[in-house]
């Protein structure tokens, strides 16, 4: 089965991967509740599955951390070993799995190592033994620490949220002026944390200000002085926002310690913060954190290379390329004077960044320094990312160039033009040319470029040049085709290619033919408005390219090799695998499609013949339909680390169906309906539309906001079943909709007109008075929706006929 979710990992992969290991899948308790105390806080927190040693479920083995099947994030071991170690017993053993065998991780629960032989058989366990009874008090107490600290990324969003729309609010400042005020206050706070300090407090800010002295002005002086965030604030910068403003951001953070904070959480918190604050103007300086992901893990990052990203804009690259590394070394099996050694490496010498632009030159070191990459952040400078830093960056000096250039801008400096092979003798050309060439004279012979490039310069006749220059100086190693709205979000649809190129030892004008990896991505696991949709394919092509790395060939859907010619956009070399059907195969599709005309014309022929039984009119009442239905609320609060499927109507009577799946964070409202199969449920903001549904089986138990009433039926003479399809005919119905479209209200009639419970229950409809003439009609109507599938059926089987019969054409 293909494993679509968090929830599909939980359900069908854990079962198979317990069972392999040795255990007893029916000593597996699901969703197991663990409730944490520390001072006057309670919390409750949910382990999302829990091995035990026996049926009395009192001795826990394994403690069971599921993931969707993307990446694995930093910081999700760890919020696992907490909840082993939070139990009444200790678990010895974590599992961490995202579905896949590469994400399936064992860990040690006493001391956070990874088991290297991957999930230990039940048999080796000891659940309960003295070394638990030992270790369980101080472990515990460290576990409770961690889940106090400000760990909640919503929580630290709403913080920043909440100060940003202040600054806002009270100095009438733009979004990016906002952020940089909002920037100075933040890390005038975390310097005093770290300090040990005790100024950035409501109560001494007030006593300051009584003595007409701004004490957190004062504190942001020294942090801008302090080694830690040297660079950071040029000499003299003060922070621009009047007393009442200040007062209200300290008021926001005094009580939380963002020293202590998971740099994950801070990270995330702070990076959705600057795409809220720089979508638009500067939404080209980000890269989506999937593309990211992908791009790091395809160079396969180690300890001791240099890496750089010549248009770093807010150090996504350079973040992640960080975080991989640090982990690698964190696992060494090294003494600890060594790994320690290894990590200033990274932290003072391995990752640099260039960006024109100041604010989010700044941004990126602000950025780095969130993430706890301070001392990396020194080696961000802002500049052309054409240019040399003497002594810091310079041509042949990386091990690997990783970056997203900006897309769509033109190149006219001289200076520049001339520097490069591909611009001399040209009044312009376009930058992501020219950071073609830039990154590959970055690295040295044997380095790594991972580069996106529009595929109009990796296409377009007119810039062959730029490809010949390519293919001269570099491997061509793997290009991964992006979807359109992978960008999208950040003002720019356009198709893009990711190249992974290798440098050449020399040049060489007529390249020798080889393979190059190729995929084309068709769900990058972004909507076009910048949400994230299930369905991701990047893992898996990583998952094919680095097999093919090792010489395996690809076989994952839409991946395959190819030796490049002149272009290098990989779409021009797909040719989507056809394999010619026997004769026996296109008699069977012929008689499919025949099977299929032939019940869609006994379906119409039926509507005919029982269409004459009603035309004669029936005997109806009008009803009120809160008469005849009663609303069913089932809320249920939402836990932040949980997968919800989430419901949707589609229009024109469409029907109920699983929309997407999202966590529990990343859900708006902290409560969300219980949808259960029978009942009626609509949209209101699209009830015009036709958006009404009876609730099939395949969406019982999904979630739905409060945009999605739903309804049962009361008691009556009619059966409820039947009650409730005829009512969903009526308002999906011509008749009745125009008089829904006209009850709506709301501000806007396009966007926030809705159709409200209030409405709906006092909305009039008629219904056959005859329990037997309403069956008759549910049935005609339910006919007439069948036809309507059938037909969309037949349009489906026409194209897996044409499918069957392609291949004749590509026969030599």
């Amino acid at each position: 089965m293909e494993i679509r979710s968090e929830e599909d990992v939980k359900i069908h992969y854990l079962p198979h991967v317990l069972r392999t290991a040795g255990y007893d899948t029916d000593l597996v308790g699901y969703n197991v509740p663990i409730q944490v105390q520390q001072g006057r806080k309670v919390r409750t927190i949910f382990a999302d599955a829990v091995v035990y040693a026996d049926k009395s479920r009192t001795r826990p083995l394994v403690v069971v951390e599921t993931k969707p099947p993307e990446p694995l994030k930093k910081g999700d071991a760890d919020q696992a070993i907490s909840y082993a170690r939070l139990l009444d017993q200790i678990a010895p053993v974590v599992l961490l799995t995202n579905g896949t065998p590469s994400g399936t991780i064992a860990y040690d629960a006493f001391t956070k190592k990874k088991l290297t032989d991957g999930l230990p058989s039940p048999g080796s366990l000891s659940p309960g033994g003295a070394r638990s009874q030992k270790a369980h008090s101080g472990l515990a107490a460290e576990a409770r620490h961690e889940l106090f600290k400000v760990d909640d990324v919503r929580e630290f969003k709403r913080i920043l949220r909440a100060c940003h729309n202040a600054i806002r609010n009270n100095e009438g400042y733009d979004p990016t002026k906002a952020f940089d005020e909002l920037s100075k206050v933040m890390f005038t706070k975390l310097y005093e944390e770290k300090a040990g300090k005790n100024r950035f407090r409501l109560r001494t800010y007030d006593e300051f200000l009584d003595s007409n002295m701004n004490v957190v002005h004062q504190i942001f002086r020294e942090t801008a002085k302090s080694n830690e965030y040297k660079g950071l604030f040029v000499d003299g910068e003060a922070i621009e926002l009047s007393d009442r403003t200040i007062r209200e951001l300290v008021s926001q953070l005094e009580g939380y310690d963002l020293s202590l904070t998971n740099f994950d959480v801070k990270g995330e918190a702070f990076e959705h913060f600057l795409g809220d604050t720089f979508t638009g103007g500067l939404g080209q300086y980000f890269t989506p954190r999937n593309v990211v992901e992908f791009i790091v893990q395809a160079l396969g990052p180690r300890a001791g290379q240099k890496a750089i990203d010549p248009f770093c804009g807010t150090g996504g690259f350079l973040i992640k390329w960080h975080e991989v590394v640090e982990d690698a070394i964190n696992e060494m099996p090294i003494s600890d004077d060594l790994r320690k050694q290894y990590l200033d490496t990274l932290n003072r010498e391995s990752l640099y960044g260039i960006d024109w632009n100041e604010r989010t030159s700044l941004a990126c070191r602000m950025n780095m320094t969130v993430h706890g990459e301070g001392q990396s952040a020194e080696n961000i400078f802002k500049q052309s990312g054409y240019a040399d830093v003497p002594g810091k960056v310079e041509e042949g000096a990386f091990d690997v160039c990783i970056t997203n250039p900006p897309f769509g801008a033109s190149e006219s400096d001289p200076t520049i033009l001339k520097a490069h092979e591909i611009g001399q003798g040209r009044k312009s050309i376009e930058r992501a040319a020219l950071a073609l060439e830039r990154a590959l004279r970055l690295v040295k012979p044997g380095g790594w470029v991972g580069i996106i490039v529009m595929d109009g310069i990796l296409s377009n006749a007119s810039t062959r040049f730029v490809r010949d220059y390519v293919r001269k100086h570099a491997h061509v190693r793997a290009l991964i085709s992006l979807t359109p709205e992978t960008f999208e979000a950040y003002g720019g649809r356009s198709d893009t290619t990711i190249l992974l190129l290798e440098k050449k030892a020399q040049p060489s004008e007529s390249p020798e033919p080889e393979p190059t990896f190729m995929a084309v991505c068709r769900n990058t696991g972004y909507a076009p408005n910048g949400a994230e949709i299930p369905g991701n394919e990047l893992p898996a092509i990583l998952e094919a390219y680095q097999g093919w790395r090792k010489g395996q060939e690809p076989t994952t859907p839409n991946t395959w090799t190819a030796v490049v010619k002149d272009r290098l956009d990989p779409r021009n070399y797909w040719r989507p695998e056809a394999q010619l059907g026997d004769r026996d195969d296109l008699d069977k599709g012929l008689r499919g499609l025949l099977d299929d005309i032939g019940e869609t014309a006994r379906l119409v022929q039926q509507i005919s013949e029982e269409i004459d039984a009603v035309m004669a009119g029936t005997p109806a009442t009008v009803h009120k339909l809160g008469d005849l239905l009663t609303e069913v609320v089932e809320n249920e609060v939402l836990d932040d680390d949980t997968e919800y499927p989430l419901l949707g109507v589609r229009w024109w009577g469409g029907g109920a169906f699983v929309r997407e799946h999202k966590k529990g964070v990343d859900i708006k409202s902290r409560t969300h309906r219980v949808i259960r199969a029978g009942n009626i449920v609509y949209n209101r903001l699209f009830a015009y539309r036709a958006s009404f549904a009876i609730v099939g089986p395949e969406c019982d138990g999904v979630y739905a906001s409060n945009e999605f009433p739903t309804y049962d039926a009361k008691e009556t003479a009619h059966d409820p079943a039947l009650l409730k399809r005829y009512i969903v005919h009526a308002l999906n119905s011509p008749v009745y909709l125009p008089v829904v479209d006209a009850e709506s209200s709301g501000s806007t009639k396009t966007s926030r007109n809705r159709f409200r419970q209030q409405a709906f229950e006092a909305f009039e409809v008629a219904v056959p008075d005859d329990p037997a003439d309403l069956e008759k009609l549910v049935r005609l109507f339910d006919q007439a929706d069948r036809v309507r599938e059938r037909l969309a059926a037949l349009a489906e089987s026409s194209k897996d006929l044409r499918t069957l019969l392609a291949p004749i054409i590509a026969q030599p």
